[in-house]
Parts: structure tokens; C-alpha cells; sequence
């Protein structure tokens, strides 16, 4: 009830105090090691085997089901061992958290996976026994539930699903974890998609999951989902893409700024728009970081002069020079990253990324283009006058129509959109319709 510090006492630092990792967010991780790492293995630091915490005893439910683990101080690494995975019999009233991963991990298993004791996941965040049995049912997975147990056999036959959550972090990162569903056993040569809902419930104990869990997995680049948005200049590429972009939990790339960059950094070296060997060898090795809104070149935080006219009409330039748009590829095709991309340009859908699953034509007439355009100068205090900008948009639309090298035209299988009546949100809501039209969970 009560502690007596004597008088006189001083506090003394220990100089280094270990605050471990959290065991039970490492459960998903030496199960990813046990069904997938077949050449490195998952190494997972911050815990150990001289872990204090009783979720570090799923290690040794992960070894009874094939994982293969090794450890020491502050780490674990794990590859797989068995396989396919072992089914267990287990009580797992000493790792409730932990155990809910051992369900996904029968996914991979042979014969059938039987958890026991574990009465408490009815009174977590949501009835875990029953939104558990739920979710790997829509996978195709055979399971029996009880007061106080879950029963788990793998899919005969794999089915895309849409998972839904329950608020409950812990059933969006363990049912993560069927997204390697190719890899089964009896899974599906190219896999099927699973689609994890509100995965921002994760916040709750591991805000960056899913950044985590992409940082140590190679997807096929063509399994890595791709929207195009292609136009001419000032219709709305930039901002459809972004918001786009923002309701999937995508990335973005907004190509223009990678021409403008150069163009801005060719203006600072002196460099001509007509000196093509030199705007390809600056383009090739531009210093360039984007973080949000801001955009670095050279240390240099520059989103506000890329949106110079002068930066835009030099770039719309030596867009043309086939040299710089060869030295820029590589680095619009570095941006295609899990979860998926929306990749706005003139050629996006065309020449970078033709392969692309959703492709969008935009445009607008160019009275409405000029007149949007003067506004967002206008706000920004930058002087404009509306008759110039629109010849200076014919002028840009004419010269990107009649380059050689990726001239500016819809993709054969692109869909057209002109947002002239429409407002951001009416073409954010048709792209998304487009996509969901697309893929295996246009019912859901």
C-alpha cells in the first residue's frame, strides 16, 4: 500500500535502461518469416529470445507449426522450415493477442489448426472468435468456432476477399498476412487479392504496419496496382491524382514536377532549353526528394517556384527532347510502390507505365483551363491575365500534340473524362467508379 523513501536519498541513473519491443507486433512478422522466407530471413530486432514479455512464447507456437527461428539479445530471425506449416493443437490462454496469428498461419498448413482456451478474444475490441471465423471463411477457409475456441483448416479453393476489420487492429494485421496467398500450398499461381478495410484502425499499436510489412516484402512489378491520369496542362491532372491518390492509401507521382525540377534546375545552372546533352545528364542525376506538399531539390524545399509559368513553359520544352525523358523513366518507374500508384503525366498511361490497370484521360476546354489557371495564380499573388494563359495553353497542347518522342494522346484503352462541368469531387467519385469496375471486389 506503501513506499518510504529514506531521507537523504538520491536518485542515480543506470546509464542505460532497454525498453523492448512489442513481442506481440512481432507475431506477425516471424509468421510472415515462416510462410515466406525461403531465401533471407525476417529479421526482426528490439526482442528477443531473453524476451520478458509472455507473447514472446508464440515463438515457440511458430516453431511447433515449421517456422524455423534463431535469436539472441534484442533479436529474432526467422525463415521458413516446414512446409507446408504443421497444424497444432494449442492452448493459448498464456498469448491471447498473439494466437490470433496462428489462425492465419493454418492458411498454410496441412490438416487443421485447433486453438483453445482463449475465451477472452469474446471481449476484446470486438468478438475476436466470431469476426475471426467470419473473415477466414471469405477466404474459403473450412472453421469451426466454440465458447472458447476457433478451429482452422486451409482453402480448399482461395477467394478474393474484402476483410472487414471490426476497428480491431489486431485482425488487420494478422489477416494481412493472407495477401501471400500464392505462396499456399494449394494457392493460386498468380494469387488473389486481399483487400484490407480501414487498415487505420492499426494506429492503435503500430501506426506504420503496413509500411513496415511492404519495406521487407518484393512484390512482381506488375502485381503492384497502377492508375494513369494523363491530360494536357491545367486540367486538373495534379489535383484528381492526389485526391485519388489519398482515398485508396496510395502513392502519388506527379510526372510534371519531375520536368519541371529539371527545368528549374537547369535555369539555376545556366543550362540551355536547347542544350540536350546537358539537360539529360542534369535530369539523370537531379537531387530530388518529395515529403507531402513540399518538394526538395538540392536540399531545397521548391514546390512554390516548380509552379512558376517560366518553370512550366521551359519544361513543357525539353519534355520534347527524347534524351531527358529517357534519363527521367527510370525514376517515374521507381515510384510504383505498394499499396499501388496514381501516376499523372502526359504519357503516363501511353509510355511509362501502358501496362497500367486503370488509365483516365482528362481534359477540359481550354477556355475552363485558362480560367482555373488564373485563379490559382491569382490566389497565390502572382499577376496573370487570362487571354495569354489560354495561348500559352494552345501553344503548350500543340507543341506536346506534335513531338515526336510520347506525344500527348489518350491510351487506346484509356477512359475520357472532361471535367469542364464537373467539380473535383463528381471526377474523384467516376475514377473510383472505374476502378471498382475493375476488380474483384466491384460487388462489395
Amino acid at each position: 500500500m506503501r513506499f518510504t523513501i529514506p531521507q537523504g536519498s538520491q536518485y542515480h541513473s543506470p546509464g542505460t535502461v532497454h525498453v523492448e519491443a512489442d513481442a506481440s507486433s512481432a507475431s506477425y512478422f516471424i509468421a510472415l518469416g515462416a510462410i515466406a522466407a525461403t531465401e533471407a530471413p525476417v529479421r526482426i530486432e528490439g526482442v528477443g529470445l531473453d524476451s520478458i514479455q509472455g507473447d514472446i512464447r508464440f515463438v515457440d507456437a511458430a516453431q511447433a507449426m515449421g517456422a524455423s527461428v534463431s535469436g539472441g539479445p534484442g533479436w529474432l530471425e526467422v525463415r521458413r522450415g516446414a512446409w507446408p506449416l504443421k497444424a497444432v493443437t494449442l492452448d493459448a490462454n498464456h498469448i491471447p493477442d498473439a494466437a490470433m496469428t496462428l489462425a492465419v498461419m493454418a492458411l498454410y498448413a496441412t490438416g487443421t489448426t485447433r486453438i483453445g482456451n482463449i475465451a477472452s478474444w469474446r471481449v476484446k475490441e470486438t468478438d475476436r472468435i466470431a469476426a475471426m471465423s467470419a473473415e477466414l471463411r471469405k477466404l474459403g477457409a473450412a472453421v469451426t468456432e466454440g465458447a472458447d475456441f476457433i478451429e482452422v483448416s486451409a482453402p480448399h479453393a482461395w477467394r478474393a476477399a474484402s476483410i472487414r476489420t471490426y476497428d480491431d487492429h489486431r485482425i488487420a494485421m494478422c489477416l494481412s498476412l493472407a495477401a501471400f496467398n500464392p505462396l499456399a500450398p494449394n494457392g493460386p499461381p498468380n494469387g488473389v487479392p486481399i483487400r484490407i478495410l480501414d487498415p487505420q484502425c492499426v494506429a492503435k499499436t503500430f501506426p506504420d504496419y503496413f509500411e513496415a510489412l511492404f519495406s521487407v516484402v518484393q512484390p512482381a512489378a506488375d502485381a503492384v496496382p497502377v492508375i494513369t491520369i494523363d491530360g494536357p496542362t491545367a486540367s486538373g491532372k495534379g489535383t484528381l491524382a492526389s485526391t485519388v491518390a489519398a482515398r485508396l492509401g496510395w502513392h502519388q507521382l506527379d510526372s510534371g514536377l519531375l520536368y519541371r525540377a529539371t527545368a528549374l534546375a537547369a535555369r539555376r545552372l545556366g543550362v540551355a532549353d536547347t542544350d540536350e546533352p546537358g539537360l539529360a545528364a542534369l535530369a539523370a542525376t537531379l537531387d530530388l526528394r518529395f515529403d507531402g506538399e513540399q518538394v526538395w531539390l538540392g536540399g531545397m524545399d521548391v514546390a512554390s517556384e516548380l509552379r512558376l509559368e517560366q518553370v512550366g513553359a521551359m519544361a513543357s520544352r525539353i519534355s520534347a527532347l527524347p534524351t531527358v525523358r529517357e534519363a527521367l523513366n527510370a525514376l517515374q518507374l521507381s515510384f510504383r510502390r505498394l499499396p499501388g500508384l496514381v501516376a499523372d503525366g502526359r504519357d503516363m498511361g501511353t509510355v511509362i507505365f501502358p501496362r497500367a490497370a486503370l488509365k483516365v484521360f482528362l481534359t477540359a476546354s481550354p477556355a475552363m483551363r485558362a480560367e482555373r489557371r488564373h485563379k490559382q495564380l491569382i490566389s497565390k499573388g502572382i499577376p496573370a491575365n487570362i487571354a495569354d494563359l489560354r495561348a500559352d495553353l494552345e501553344a503548350r497542347d500543340e507543341r506536346d500534340r506534335n513531338r515526336l518522342v510520347a506525344p500527348l494522346k489518350p491510351a487506346q484503352d484509356a477512359q475520357l473524362l472532361d471535367n469542364s462541368g464537373l467539380s473535383i469531387d463528381e471526377s474523384v467519385a467516376q475514377v473510383l467508379d472505374w476502378w471498382a469496375e475493375r476488380g474483384p471486389f466491384r460487388s462489395t
